[in-house]
């Protein structure tokens, strides 16, 4: 009985030190990669390969929420063929990075766990992981070992008792679940309250009133719901495509073509805040942006104003407003325009931006604004929810 009582008495001491804040980092991590296709990697020897084995159990089957993307979770502690054969030809140490190897990608999750923090197959996944831009999360235990200073999230449970630091891994890994269950529906309560929007026109015209701080009268109002129901009956042909890199021409020329501007763009973002795709609408046709053009355009023109304060905007004149960067085109042209510009956002992050220009003589209003904030918001829901 002490025995039972003292192992209880250390390991809630232990609790009482785990790192709260990093626990919060991972699920933050996860959330993100469940939104944006990334895949889950774990991995582990002994009692932490049963770890990583169960992590991605839960990952993959206790965080279902209907109208939300399941987990792309991988153990790479459960192909025994695999595993034998690496270790048999190439070494123990490379059983995990050499099935890394083959599936890693730049932005997805390795999920390393080990309680000494210096197994050599570990490690070795770790480094090869890094090497390819992954995010790395380690697990550890006693001092953390080599492992705490390779990855980008240390885990560190403060214990030298081996038992312990187990039992927390554990139990970091149900309450990460946990975390990642709940944030899931609430989300999908958000999704689905947004995608009824699209189903009934009087919400649309509710959402819009919602949106405007100023009104342009009821037949303003309607003439946008007519526009946006358009569009969303127009755009299901391609719609679930996104976001293939045509598709995103098509949704914009179509924007284009439906508010008829003179001019647009789309910029979508990577986690690290870099552009990873682009398009231009000028003079009738949609071109992929150079990407240095695209890159100014986001530090320092409207599109990047609009992601670091995740809200939409009107712009009267872009001649006078000093959130516009000027282009080529602009030079050109003679007569001041208006711009229009609203966030695409999985509502944890901006990972987008969409922008609309004409000519000031028929400058943007907020109903304008308010369509095009629901469309965004649409094009947003159907990016989060796209068909794998």
């Amino acid at each position: 009985m002490d025995h039972i009582q003292g192992y209880l008495q250390d390991l809630h001491s232990t609790l009482d030190l785990i790192p709260r804040p990093c626990i919060e980092q991972l699920i933050e991590i996860l959330k993100e990669a469940r939104l944006l296709d990334r895949q889950v990697f774990a991995m582990g020897n002994g009692g932490s390969a049963s770890t990583a084995s169960h992590f991605v159990a839960d990952l993959g089957k206790n965080t279902r929420v209907q109208g939300m993307p399941h987990f792309r979770a991988f153990a790479l502690t459960d192909n025994v063929a695999s595993i034998t054969a690496y270790a048999n030809d190439e070494g123990y140490e490379n059983i995990f990075s050499q099935q890394l190897a083959g599936l890693v990608r730049k932005d997805d999750v390795v999920i390393a766990i080990s309680a000494s923090g210096n197994s050599k197959n570990v490690l070795k996944g770790v480094a090869l992981a890094n090497a390819q831009g992954a995010i790395t999360v380690g697990l550890t235990g006693f001092d953390g070992g080599k492992l705490a200073h390779m990855v980008q999230l240390n885990i560190h449970i403060p214990s030298s008792r081996i038992e312990q630091v187990e039992d927390i891994h554990m139990m970091v890994e149900h309450m990460v679940v946990s975390a990642m269950k709940e944030a899931a529906r609430e989300l999908a309560r958000g999704t689905s309250e947004m995608i009824a929007i699209f189903t009934q026109p009087s919400n649309v015209l509710n959402n819009i009133r919602q949106l405007s701080d100023q009104s342009n009268g009821y037949e303003g109002d309607i003439k946008i719901v007519d526009q946006a129901k358009e569009f969303i009956q127009s755009s299901q042909a391609f719609i679930n495509d996104l976001p293939n890199y045509d598709t995103l021409q098509r949704v914009l020329q179509f924007m284009v073509d439906t508010v008829k501007a003179s001019s647009g763009s789309i910029l979508l973002l990577g986690s690290d805040g870099s552009v990873t795709d682009g398009f231009l609408a000028y003079g009738g046709k949609v071109r992929t942006g150079a990407p240095h053009h695209l890159m100014d355009i986001l530090r320092e023109g409207l599109a990047g104003w609009v992601i670091e304060h995740d809200k939409g905007v009107i712009v009267a004149d872009t001649r006078s407003d000093p959130r516009w960067l000027a282009s080529q085109w602009d030079v050109a042209e003679s007569a001041p325009r208006s711009a229009i510009s609203v966030p695409l956002s999985n509502q944890t992050q901006v990972f987008g931006v969409m922008t609309l220009t004409r000519s000031n003589s028929e400058p943007y209003t907020e109903c304008d604004l308010s369509f095009l904030t629901t469309i965004g918001a649409f094009l947003s829901i159907n990016m989060i929810n796209r068909k794998r």
